[in-house]
């Protein structure tokens, strides 16, 4: 008869080099194990991992890690792995009416700039704060509590519908943690990619993250555990063919595809849900992702100046990037080319953050940017605050404007999250219909359920005749008590 034996207290490496083993051996797990040491494991994966390039081993060692006190532009960069396990801090339970509740960056601290980065700041976490008050207060007068209800629930609901709308003056520079539970083999290709990211927030915890795997490890009383993972990471580096596909694609679009770029002729300053039209050839999109990730146009504007190209063009383009390849880099996510469904999406930065989640999927980010405008969420103009709302947040995207001149991309971190940003979605039917219906439910935030809503209707007219099969909830089957 089979028999299943459960692990528990041993190392991530060692475990990784038991399975290595025990696929090349006829011993038993217990066998084996009892044979294992952390020399051995590390000497092991010196000569297999590194050498002989079998990277499917580090897939067996599962490697926790807590990262605190980050921005949410660190958080965004985290999570952006498909192979990834975590949870973030919700941002619906912290209070930011705190000493440090965000983040400056040091090359912005004591200098003359500092002043005006934290003045926005203190601005936008004001503005929270009394969009909160205000939206709890409009919320209790319209919604008496039902007699079935609590106390207690009636206020800690109506407190999360107003947070809904108040979250909208959060913004990017605003501290959270993270814990994620990954495996060695996504944990290195993590750090590579953080440790080429534009942010120098970014590349300082990658670089955190390397020295947290090397050293000791916090443990239970009257444990001693050695450091979680000192072998399978002490080789990473920065990804050096994502900062050259980045510095190729400056190039190409300011040269190669002017030609193409009518400026001023796309309308950008939209919030939208679309459905990508075919491409002329696998060529042709995977260009088009390359675009995509480079610029803030949307893929319909993309698609309309790079279907005039001849596929020689094209497939220069794409020569151009995979002559930059080495020998062990991995193709960028543009060339994940094929998929039959595909979303340009243009929302709010904080409903992009809670559809970043869904992983199962290809998603190709735009840059953070004020220049596609911000949403105004309808309780806001029902309580006749629109204008109060449009006014500041135009205000503050003047002076994020402004200050980007001198801190360059540190002024991103004080954008608001009621600002846009795109994503493109490449994605199968499961994994649309998965998205569409959990996200669609009433308990939902009305930014990310109208987006929902949204994506059913076009798949619906994408595949006719399963219409009646979507469990999709209307966006008018509103309930405020669920949240």
């Amino acid at each position: 008869m089979a028999e299943v034996i459960a692990l528990a207290g041993w190392p991530p490496e060692v475990l990784a080099y038991a399975y290595a083993m025990y696929s090349r051996s006829a011993l038993s797990i217990r066998e084996s194990m009892l044979k294992i040491t952390n020399e051995k494991a590390s000497g092991f994966l010196d000569t297999f991992y590194f050498k002989y390039n079998h990277r499917s081993i580090a897939d067996n060692a599962h490697v926790p890690l807590a990262i605190e006190n980050a921005s949410e532009i660190v958080a965004f960069e985290l999570e952006d792995e498909q192979l990834w396990d975590g949870q973030e801090r919700s941002t619906r339970y912290q209070n930011f009416n705190k000493p440090n509740a965000y983040f400056i960056p040091e090359t912005v601290r004591n200098t003359p700039h500092e002043r005006e980065y934290c003045v926005i700041a203190d601005f936008l976490l004001g503005k929270y704060g009394d969009y909160s008050s205000l939206c709890f207060e409009y919320l209790a007068k319209k919604y008496s509590k039902p007699p079935e209800m609590k106390g207690d629930d009636y206020e800690r609901t109506l407190k999360a519908r107003a947070f809904d709308v108040a979250r909208y003056w959060l913004f990017n520079g605003i501290l959270t943690s993270v814990g994620q539970i990954t495996s060695a083999r996504t944990l290195e290709d993590q750090i590579c990619r953080l440790m080429a990211a534009e942010y120098l927030e970014t590349v300082y915890v990658a670089n955190q993250m390397k020295e947290a795997c090397l050293a000791k490890p916090f443990c239970p009383e009257g444990k001693n555990e050695p450091p979680v993972a000192p072998t399978l990471v002490k080789h990473v580096s920065p990804n050096g063919y994502a900062v050259r596909i980045r510095e190729l694609m400056k190039r190409v679009m300011s040269v190669y595809l002017s030609n193409f770029m009518y400026p001023g002729a796309y309308n950008n300053y939209t919030r939208h849900v679309r459905l990508t039209r075919p491409f002329r050839s696998i060529q042709h999109e995977i260009v088009a992702g390359l675009v995509y990730e480079a610029t803030n146009l949307t893929m319909r504007d993309i698609q309309s100046f790079l279907n005039k190209m001849e596929i020689g063009n094209v497939n220069w383009i794409i020569g151009q990037v995979l002559d930059l390849r080495e020998k062990h880099d991995a193709l960028p996510r543009a060339f994940a080319a094929g998929y039959g469904i595909q979303f340009d999406i243009c929302m709010d930065i904080g409903g992009r953050r809670d559809l970043h989640r869904h992983r199962n999927c290809i998603q190709i980010h735009q840059k953070f940017t004020v220049d596609r405008g911000f949403d105004v969420p309808e309780l806001v103009r029902e309580m006749g605050k629109g204008d109060d709302f449009s006014d500041n947040m135009k205000h503050v995207a003047l002076r994020v404007s402004q200050l980007k001149h001198a801190i360059g991309n540190n002024a991103n971190y004080l954008i608001p999250f009621a600002f846009r940003a795109g994503t493109l979605y490449k994605m199968d039917y499961r994994q649309v219909e998965y998205m569409t219906v959990l996200r669609s439910t009433p308990q939902g935030h009305f930014s990310y359920r109208e987006v929902a809503v949204a994506m059913d209707r076009q798949l619906r007219e994408l595949v006719p005749g399963l219409e009646k099969h979507s469990r999709v909830t209307p966006f008018e089957n509103e309930d405020i008590f669920k949240r």
